[in-house]
C-alpha cells in the first residue's frame, strides 16, 4: 500500500533528488511511497488540510519561517490530524534535534545521512502508532 508522505524543503533541486533516491531505495523493502512536495510553511499547511498524508518530512530552515513550528502544529493537530514527522536538517546539532522531539517529531534527521541510515529513519516513521508520539 502505497505511503504518501510530505517533503517540505525550499531547495526544489534537493526535493527532487532525494525524493527519487529514497523511492529507489526504498523498492527493496517492499515500501512504497509517493511524495507530496512543498515549497514554503504555507504550502505545506494547504497540503496538510487537503488530507491523505501519511508522514512529513520537514526543513527546519524555510523561506517563510521554522519548520519546528510546523511540527508542532502537526502533532497538536492544528493543522490537519496528526502525522508522524522527521525534521530534516543541513547540520544536525543536537540542540537541533532535541528541539524537533520536542515539537513532537519522530527524530531528526541530516541531509548528509547515508541512504542506509535515511530508508531506516522513514521506515522508522511507520514502525509505531502515532499516539505512541504523544
Amino acid at each position: 500500500m502505497e505511503k504518501r508522505i510530505l517533503l517540505v524543503e525550499d531547495d526544489s533541486a534537493f526535493r527532487e533528488a532525494f525524493s527519487h533516491v529514497l523511492r529507489e531505495a526504498l523498492v527493496p523493502e517492499q515500501l512504497d511511497l509517493s511524495f507530496v512536495e512543498a515549497g514554503t510553511l504555507a504550502e505545506a499547511r494547504t497540503r496538510l488540510r487537503e488530507g491523505g498524508l501519511d508522514a512529513a518530512l520537514i526543513d527546519v530552515t524555510m523561506p517563510d519561517g521554522d519548520g519546528l513550528d510546523l511540527v508542532g502544529e502537526i502533532h497538536d493537530g492544528g493543522v490537519g490530524r496528526p502525522i508522524p514527522t522527521l525534521v530534516l536538517t543541513a547540520s544536525l546539532e543536537t540542540s537541533v534535534a532535541g528541539r524537533a522531539m520536542e515539537a513532537g517529531a519522530r527524530g531528526a534527521l541530516s541531509k548528509m545521512a547515508s541512504m542506509l541510515e535515511t530508508v531506516g529513519a522513514i521506515e522508522r516513521l511507520f514502525d509505531a502508532p502515532i499516539e505512541e508520539q504523544r
